[in-house]
């Protein structure tokens, strides 16, 4: 096998060949996906230090799941279920505040002057969003707010198209409901 010709193969045919002992192909994936991984991080945790540790692991724990990578499957949805498995554990680890929910739901200020109102503002967003699941309100949020397409989404999401647009549109309609997900708590 020649490292030096991973330029032009996918995904998926990169993360076979390091499974089977490649470096090359991995710095190859590593380099197609370092952006959009940090980025999924940061945008999440809201810290820049935080995200590059995520980031970190993430790759660490792509190392150490390689040989459980089936090269038949598309290779981003697995990535970004081992990133989305990462992102819950250090969330369930640090615990959720506030301000956690107010990232999440990716509030700019809203408008109106003075620091009180945009902070009443996140508080009612994050209110309103905690209605949702935590998959229901990334992909709300994602699709809504910040214009990213359900087909990426669903990549991301390791499900179909049709699937993520359904799940976007009962969030709506559970928000207009004024419905909760069962076992989470509401936001006081």
């Amino acid at each position: 096998m020649r490292p030096e010709r991973v330029h032009g193969l996918s995904d998926e045919a990169l993360m076979d060949r390091y499974a089977r002992g490649d470096g090359a192909a991995f710095d190859e994936l590593f380099a197609r996906y370092q952006e959009r991984a940090y980025a999924f991080f940061l945008w999440r945790v809201g810290s820049a230090e935080h995200a590059a540790d995520l980031y970190q692991e993430l790759f660490l724990r792509i190392h150490r799941a390689r040989e459980r990578y089936d090269p038949g499957r598309p290779f981003a949805p697995w990535f970004f279920q081992i990133a989305r498995r990462l992102l819950i554990d250090a969330l369930r680890h640090r615990g959720r505040s506030r301000e956690d929910l107010a990232l999440d739901a990716g509030c700019a200020e809203s408008g109106e002057p003075g620091p009180e109102r945009r902070v009443a503002a996140t508080e009612q967003a994050a209110a309103i969003l905690a209605r949702l699941s935590a998959v229901e309100r990334y992909v709300l949020v994602s699709a809504k707010l910040h214009g990213r397409n359900y087909t990426e989404l669903a990549a991301e999401l390791g499900k179909s198209t049709v699937a993520v647009k359904k799940l976007a549109s009962r969030a709506v309609q559970r928000l207009r409901a004024g419905d909760r997900v069962v076992g989470e708590p509401a936001v006081p």
